[in-house]
């Protein structure tokens, strides 16, 4: 089990940053973009619908709503107000149910929001997405919008220049205190405005995620009756996994699930012979150079394992997916502040170019912290 002074042990800057061999692929078509934060510490929920294949321009044109897309894409950019005709047109496409309650929320009053916990984008997310659940939320769910509530006051006060304040609400807070470190509240504490947070809040939400994920392979542990035994670890990159990205490592598995040691093995099985299976591509799958769409693996797992059999290979390439994500993003930011390091700069992008908690290279953090909220999910899921 690891205790508080154990993390605080952890925390410690490392000056000296070590250059990752593992190449992270870009989780999105074109060029790398700005990170899309919502609150403080969590990627925006559209982020999320990426990464799941279901991109909000993709759900806008399935229903024909092309155009409303383009309205709130105009809108958000220029930062201009809803008008009272694209609030209706967005409540329109929400559940029947929570419509009315939507019109009285957009007009002002702040009584169902408060009823409802909607303090964010995420607990809105959620509590839109109601009607449509056929299962209580996952414990996974529940740790995001707990982190959004958890970070409101501390929003508050950053959104008033307060940011010494901010810090010390955030040290002092039963849950967030777990995913800060030193190095990164000084960095708050310091901040010159709320766009000098940005580095820090990108540091912080990388660290939010891999908790996120740590807290849906406990759940998964524990609806196995095995909570010793992670499922997804072996996911993550790590000084023995000879340079394979998580992209890589998930299809290292994927052969040995199959039964095959070879990539040609894999393309002559007789499992597969109704599929065109390309080698030349399952050959990128392997090296971690492609990023496999789900909708193609879908058929595959299901020829080798079977329908049910293949929710698992499901579950691991979503893991595997959310492991590249955060590796490619935190391994570019991290080069990115060290090619400046010397310069007035610099400061500016602290705490980087260390990864959270002050580690030394992805795959020292990946090791460590994701050990660590393994244990604190498991010590949560204990009582």
């Amino acid at each position: 089990m690891i205790s508080d002074s154990e993390v605080r042990d952890t925390s410690k800057e490392v000056r000296t940053v070590k250059k990752s061999k593992i190449k992270f692929l870009n989780p999105f078509e074109g060029r790398a973009k700005a990170l899309e934060l919502s609150g403080l510490f969590l990627f925006d929920p559209t982020v999320e619908m990426k990464l799941g294949g279901n991109p909000l321009s993709k759900l806008y044109a399935e229903m024909g709503k092309e155009s409303l897309y383009k309205r709130l894409k105009r809108s958000e950019k220029l930062n201009i107000p809803w008008s009272k005709r694209l609030s209706n047109d967005v409540i329109e496409m929400l559940p029947p149910q929570i419509q009315d309650e939507m019109r009285v929320m957009l007009g002002g009053d702040e009584s169902v929001a408060q009823r409802a916990g909607i303090v964010g984008l995420w607990t809105f997310y959620f509590y839109a997405s109601e009607p449509f659940r056929e299962e209580p939320l996952h414990s996974h769910d529940q740790l995001t919008m707990d982190i959004e509530r958890a970070c409101v006051d501390a929003a508050k006060l950053c959104a008033q220049g307060l940011f010494a304040d901010a810090s010390r609400q955030l040290a002092a807070d039963p849950l967030m205190r777990h995913f800060l470190w030193p190095a990164a509240l000084e960095a708050i504490e310091a901040s010159p405005n709320f766009q000098g947070l940005l580095p820090v809040r990108a540091s912080v939400a990388l660290e939010a995620r891999l908790s996120i994920m740590a807290c849906w392979d406990v759940q998964l542990q524990v609806a196995a009756g095995n909570v010793k035994t992670s499922n997804f670890a072996f996911l993550l990159p790590s000084l023995n996994s000879k340079e394979k990205n998580p992209i890589g490592l998930f299809f290292r598995w994927l052969l040995e699930k199959a039964g095959v040691s070879t990539i040609k093995a894999l393309s002559e099985d007789v499992r597969l012979a109704s599929l065109c299976v390309d080698i030349g591509t399952l050959g990128a799958w392997s090296r971690g150079t492609n990023l496999p769409k789900w909708s193609y693996l879908k058929s595959m797992s299901v020829a080798l394992f079977g329908k049910v059999e293949s929710e698992e290979t499901q579950r691991m390439y979503w893991a595997a997916t959310y492991f590249n994500f955060v590796g490619y993003h935190a391994t570019l930011v991290s080069e990115r502040a060290k090619k400046l390091h010397g310069t007035p700069a610099a400061d500016a992008l602290a705490p980087w170019p260390t990864m959270p908690f002050g580690h030394c290279s992805i795959e020292v953090w990946f090791s460590s912290r994701y050990q660590y909220w393994l244990e604190f999910h498991r010590r949560s899921c204990r009582g």
